[in-house]
């Protein structure tokens, strides 16, 4: 069935899934971190469901994976780490968007993969949004809109489809749909001048794909985006113009799934959809059968017809990582580090000691890649030439565990302090307070959303990077020593009071 992504686990197609695209039963697939074991290696998983489906006729599947850059990177080894949307909301550059767009469309055309789940157009209104964060470029609609139609010209212009999520907004609620159900209450008048605004951009720049949210918006329907044919063939389809392929967010997330694999995708199909990603489901070849009956022919002919475009050649896996793209991700990292707070470069002597305190990534959604991160930012000090005490600090350490790492901070002459998260994280926001309170003040640098600082406003030197990236690191010690000036700008508003240094 034309309208089903597919998905499976391993890192080759199982022999099934291989017949199906064969037979023209499945033409579109997306991909996780669990089908990526090397650049190498998915290059020809992608390779062998082309090759399948050339034998028997069809043009290439659909292959989309999540490669947004910064927290959700599903494929690594060489790729280039590039710092992601926020950081690129701190640059106000579409000059490097639409850079990094054709990094992101370059290296994926190299692995085979030809639809990216990207980028993010949710707008970050809410600080407690748990799960968009950095994944957004900023809170503003107007600097969201601008990115990102420059990051898909540019992932576009190198013939990868780009996929803008999630419509009509996913930045101002306070649940993550794939745990629970998620509401916006705000006027339609509120949604055509915030949260629609990106995507009415989007659509105007000839995005490819379009990605519902699993949010119910009350002004439009007492149903969630996704199976809403209001908002999906009402709005989306009718009122906005849209003609591009409208496609799921996956359907194993909770605030859909409750409702049974085959009661959803049946409404999501009614709905207006074009692909309905199944992303965990089970018995999935069995339950395209079951759906079939719901058919849309126009969707299937949109569906065939993008296929027909797609790029039949794929990029040399060289691509991956190169000299041009690495320049790239530096840029963008250099242009994004923002100095909220304190005077800088640091006045400190050649061979001082500096503790460097990081904490341990670990993944806070499931749409994170973060534990897969070694944070280098002690290497990164390190190379300026100074004794570095290099100190890691489990996510929600233990008492015993912030105590030990003070102990050590307080033996150094200076402290560096990376957080992730500390708003959410008590023991991160506990020591920085406590070597605060000791006449220790650190230089806190917050490694994903600028929000830490609400957990230790006294803080005199606050730095973010939006990203635990390498470039990133690098970015963030050419500004401590004085190498380059930083000249991020705060892509999302901090409580006033804390601005004031």
């Amino acid at each position: 069935m034309q309208q089903i992504m597919f998905s499976f686990r391993g890192y080759t197609a199982p022999q099934e899934i291989l017949d199906a695209v064969q037979k023209g039963i499945a033409g579109a697939f997306c991909l996780f971190a669990y089908n990526v074991e090397s650049p190498v290696q998915l290059r020809a998983l992608c390779q062998s469901l082309i090759d399948a489906a050339a034998e028997g006729g069809f043009p290439p599947p659909i292959i989309g994976i999540d490669q947004e850059g910064g927290q959700l990177m599903a494929v690594n080894g060489d790729a280039t780490q590039l710092p992601g949307n926020m950081a690129l909301g701190a640059t106000h550059s579409t000059a490097l968007a639409r850079q990094a767009g054709r990094v992101l469309g370059r290296e994926l055309r190299a692995v085979g993969v030809n639809m990216n789940f990207a980028p993010s157009l949710d707008i970050n209104i809410n600080p407690q949004n748990p799960v968009i964060g950095v994944r957004s470029f900023g809170d503003t609609a107007e600097l969201v809109a601008e990115l990102g139609v420059a990051l898909i010209e540019g992932m576009q212009a190198e013939g990868v489809i780009a996929n803008a999520k999630h419509f009509p907004g996913h930045g101002d609620v306070v649940s993550d749909t794939h745990h629970g159900q998620a509401f916006v209450t705000h006027s339609l008048k509120r949604m055509q001048e915030v949260e629609l605004l990106p995507f009415k951009a989007a659509i105007a720049g000839g995005v490819g794909a379009i990605m519902t949210a699993h949010i119910t918006f009350s002004a439009l329907d007492d149903q969630p985006a996704t199976i809403s044919r209001r908002i999906l063939t009402g709005l989306l389809r009718e009122e906005m113009g849209y003609d591009g392929l409208i496609v799921t967010d996956a359907m194993d997330m909770y605030a859909v799934a409750r409702l049974g694999a085959y009661e959803s995708v049946s409404a999501a199909l009614q709905a207006g959809a074009d692909l309905i990603m199944l992303g965990h489901l089970p018995n999935q070849l069995a339950l395209a059968e079951q759906v079939a009956p719901f058919g849309n022919p126009d969707s299937a002919a949109r569906v065939m017809a993008t296929r027909e475009k797609l790029p039949r050649e794929l990029l040399p896996l060289e691509t991956l990582g190169c000299e041009e793209h690495l320049a790239i991700a530096q840029a963008i990292a250099d242009a994004s580090i923002t100095v909220v707070r304190g005077t800088l470069p640091l006045n400190i002597r050649p061979g001082a000691t500096i503790a460097v305190i990081t904490p341990i990534p670990v993944n806070l959604t499931p749409a994170d890649t973060s534990s897969s991160v070694n944070i280098m930012l002690a290497q990164a000090v390190e190379r300026r030439m100074y004794e570095v005490d290099d100190i890691r600090l489990p996510f929600r350490a233990s008492e015993a565990e912030v105590q030990a790492a003070l102990t050590k901070a307080l033996q150094a002459d200076l402290v560096i302090i990376g957080t992730i998260a500390a708003d959410q994280d008590l023991s991160q926001a506990g020591l920085v307070n406590a070597l605060n309170e000791a006449g220790h003040a650190p230089v806190v640098i917050a490694l994903r959303t600028p929000y830490d600082l609400v957990r230790f406003p006294d803080v005199a030197a606050y730095l973010c990077t939006y990203s635990i990236r390498q470039p990133s690191m690098e970015a963030v010690a050419r500004v401590l020593f004085g190498e380059v000036s930083a000249t991020g700008v705060l892509p999302c508003q901090l409580p006033g009071a804390l601005l004031v240094s």
